[in-house]
């Protein structure tokens, strides 16, 4: 039943991540002709995702940690994600953040025909920087989730993350 319940889990992040990166935020930026609209947009939608990951991600945490210790099975499952887990908190206490500030010094950098602002000396850049390592970092966690997927899918209820 644990197998099941990982890929329930794993299947939902990895869809809900797939959805938002691939379909809505494309779509979002070439419908919405303001680009800080469209941007503030993105950051609302990224909060609460992020709000749903932590959720999910201690869930699938709390599954795999009760399997682990029950069976002495699944470590590799768990310590992947736990990986992703940290991946997300993250993107919850910082980058998004991080980001969403960015964003609203550079609509104000725009306001008065500025490059830099707030000690930031090219403020589109700073908010490049970090938008490229939130990409990174979201390209990792599919790639740990589809080998926790994987992992699941292909291994026995009774040999779950043995290796």
């Amino acid at each position: 039943m644990t197998n099941k319940i990982v890929l329930v889990l794993v299947s939902l992040w990895w869809g809900w991540t797939a959805l938002i990166d691939f379909a809505v935020v494309p779509t979002v930026f070439s419908v919405i002709n303001d680009f800080f609209n469209a941007g503030e947009l993105g950051i609302s939608l990224f909060t609460k995702f992020n709000l749903l990951e932590v959720v999910l991600s201690s869930l699938l945490i709390a599954v795999l940690s009760f399997h682990s210790k029950k069976t002495g099975k699944g470590i590799i499952q768990l310590a992947l994600a736990c990986s992703a887990w940290i991946i997300v908190m993250f993107y919850f206490t910082y980058l998004t953040p991080k980001i969403s500030s960015l964003a609203t010094l550079w609509k104000q950098a725009e306001l008065v025909n500025k490059m830099g602002i707030a000690g930031i000396n090219d403020i589109q850049q700073e908010h490049q920087f970090y938008h490229r390592i939130y990409v990174g970092l979201d390209s990792l966690k599919l790639l740990i989730l589809s080998f926790v997927l994987g992992i699941s899918f292909f291994r026995k209820e009774n040999d779950l993350g043995k290796a």
